[in-house]
């Protein structure tokens, strides 16, 4: 695996993680933004889920995926939990283009839409990236290019 790769990782699943981290420490301002649809939810499955709850467990849950990708133990499990994580926060949670009146608010949720976007986005990177990649490019250019030269079959002059 490249450098760039592992490094990419690192960067994609500390910024999960940090965001996670920050549900988890203030829970109030994502409550907010997580009560309408756990009220949604709660309504067509018939539970009984608190908005902190569902915080919560999403923030834990995607901490989890953060650190999956950044450690590449199996970054796309890490992808997957991302997903799950961010995909209801950016398609119900920061609707910025509602808010008409409140300026700075609606910058305040642009902001967070776009974050939020470019996490999922780089979770569909990593799902999309091949399994084995990286793995022909280090044996291209592991220095061995010459390894096999010298070696002919039995009777063969060497070419």
């Amino acid at each position: 695996m490249s450098i760039i790769r592992v490094k990419a990782r690192a960067l994609i699943g500390a910024a999960v993680i940090a965001d996670s981290v920050d549900a988890l420490r203030s829970p109030t301002s994502h409550e907010a933004i997580a009560g309408p649809l756990v009220a949604k939810f709660n309504e067509v499955t018939g539970q009984s889920i608190t908005p902190a709850q569902a915080v919560k467990g999403t923030a834990i849950g995607a901490a989890v995926g953060g650190g999956l990708i950044a450690s590449s133990i199996a970054p796309r499990l890490g992808a997957c939990a991302t997903l799950a994580a961010n995909v209801p926060a950016v398609l119900f949670g920061y609707r910025f283009w509602t808010i008409q009146d409140d300026a700075d608010r609606r910058a305040i949720l642009r902001t967070a839409f776009f974050a939020r976007l470019a996490l999922v986005g780089a979770a569909l990177l990593i799902l999309a990236t091949p399994r084995r990649a990286g793995r022909s490019e280090d044996k291209k250019h592991s220095g061995k290019r010459g390894a096999g030269r010298g070696k002919h079959r039995k009777g063969q002059p060497a070419a």
